[in-house]
């Protein structure tokens, strides 16, 4: 029996999950971990964090499948999108990780944009800059940290450290590297033209950019002994956790629709040529499957908000599952509540991050079902957003399949299906992103013949599937209405709570 290993190296954790070749899992585990925020909209992880939290998760899960090692085939890695690591000449992390969250670069976005030019910057890239990006992060560390800009030998992204860790070999692949917006999408290398414009050194990147389901590398000695597994497993370069996920779904054909509620919340579809939107309101990046893309709507603060809402706010122990027992008991609509989930600012479709979380609507008969009602449907709100640039495009969508966390709420998928206006399907697994880097792996390591035959054996739907409830629908269309508005008369007063002029 063969098996492959695949893990996920997520904002809030790493998952890892252990399968054979027809996607039957035989063990899985997670380590939690957490943002820190040493200022005001600034968002670091330490990368020996992610490391030691890898480290766990594969001994766990070698000791909760009782394979033996020699039949593990491959492992594939999935990892949080957009932040920056920085290496020293020793290759060593000399500071805490920049992650996708950390809003500190606005400027700097702004100055890519005078200087390059939106229309530029969409030709060659796909995709609108956004704080947390590599690129912005890049150009602030010069600006404000010169000493520690000039110390940096190499920067790569979060899941190419794990790999880096693993096999000793450094590098990246085009999912991850599409999203520094540093690379040239249709030639699938680095941009010289954009790094010479911004006065980033082109060595300070791995040379070369690869597909994702190249092998990378092979487990090295002392790691394996210390993770229980064999010297010289096959590692393959991976993916960016949104094309993992993607891969883990079976998202790897035009009209195929993934719809994500984790800590943030995305909309995932493929495209088979270049496809981009030129008013930069969603992103295009390179897709694991080779030539291809993949059209992003990111939002960033679903599951966060909610999160939140439960830590920060009603201070409640309670489980996630005794929230949809409440809000279940609320009518659609949470009576006249609007949330709009933008505490972290906002990506898609708005790339404004100084927009402001907000709760409009609120009386006195409300109370904190209404408030957790109104934050989960505000989260499939900003989706929704997102969707309606899709359709702009002329992007068909003939299934929608609900993944991340927010696949477990029976409310959450409900909301989804009625706010679309659009069935929704779920796929068996659980850890769709871990899933798809173990695919992935298979494919690099001859398991599978390409993606699609992979897909095909590991990517099972459940039967369940979640209507749209046409009163529900209506209810929905109204107030999306009254959402998109309340951004717009807003977005001047977010602009002058910092201070900004309109």
């Amino acid at each position: 029996m063969d098996y492959l290993l695949g893990i996920d190296i997520g904002t809030s954790g790493t998952k890892g999950v252990l399968m054979d070749r027809e996607g039957k899992t035989y063990a899985r585990a997670g380590r939690e971990y957490s943002i820190d925020m040493p200022q005001p909209g600034w968002a670091e992880q330490d990368p020996k964090m992610w490391w030691e939290a890898t480290i766990q998760v594969i001994r766990e899960v070698v000791k909760e499948s009782e394979i033996n090692p020699r039949q593990i085939r491959g492992i594939g890695l999935s990892g949080q999108m957009h932040g920056t690591v920085f290496l020293d000449k020793n290759l060593l992390p000399f500071r805490p990780a920049i992650i996708w969250a950390d809003q500190r670069s606005s400027s700097q976005c702004e100055f890519i944009y005078q200087k390059i030019g939106k229309e530029r910057l969409a030709e060659l890239t796909g995709s609108p800059i956004a704080t947390g990006f590599m690129c912005s992060t890049l150009l602030w560390m010069k600006e404000n940290q010169s000493e520690e800009f000039n110390q940096i030998y190499k920067v790569i992204l979060a899941k190419d450290y794990i790999r880096y860790r693993l096999t000793g070999n450094l590098g990246t692949e085009v999912t991850d590297a599409s999203s520094t917006l540093l690379l040239d999408i249709k030639r699938r290398c680095w941009s010289e033209e954009l790094l010479d414009i911004l006065g980033l050194p082109l060595k300070i990147f791995p040379e070369e950019v690869h597909e994702s389901q190249e092998v990378a590398g092979y487990l090295l000695a002392d790691i394996a002994r210390d993770i229980g597994l064999l010297e010289g497993i096959p590692v393959v370069y991976g993916g960016g956790d949104q094309s993992m996920q993607a891969v883990g779904n079976g998202v790897i054909k035009p009209g195929i629709l993934s719809s994500t509620i984790g800590t943030g919340g995305q909309l995932f579809i493929t495209v088979d040529k270049f496809t981009y939107d030129p008013k930069l309101r969603i992103h295009t990046f390179c897709h694991a499957v080779h030539n291809s893309y993949h059209l992003l709507g990111a939002i960033l603060s679903a599951g966060l908000s909610l999160k939140w809402l439960r830590e920060s706010i009603l201070r409640a122990p309670d489980s996630y599952r005794i929230f949809d027992e409440e809000v279940e008991k609320i009518r659609p609509g949470s009576e006249g509540i609007i949330f709009l989930p933008y505490l972290l600012g906002e990506r898609s479709p708005y790339m404004n991050p100084r927009a402001k979380g907000v709760f409009f609507g609120l009386s006195l008969k409300h109370h904190r079902a209404h408030l957790i009602r109104a934050v989960m449907e505000g989260a499939v709100f900003a989706l929704r957003d997102c969707l309606e640039v899709f359709k702009e495009l002329g992007i068909k969508i003939e299934q929608v399949i609900a993944s991340g966390g927010g696949a477990k709420s029976g409310v959450w998928k409900q909301m989804q299906a009625d706010i679309f206006n659009k069935e929704i399907s779920m796929t068996q697994s659980i850890e769709q992103a871990a899933m798809g880097a173990a695919t992935l792996a298979g494919v690099g390591v001859g398991i599978y013949k390409n993606l699609e035959d992979g897909c095909k054996k590991v990517v099972k739907f459940k039967k369940e599937k979640i209507e749209p409830i046409p009163e529900n629908v209506d209810i929905y269309n109204k107030q999306f209405e009254i959402y998109k508005s309340l951004y717009q008369d807003l977005k001047g007063d977010f602009n002058k709570l910092e201070g900004k002029t309109v």
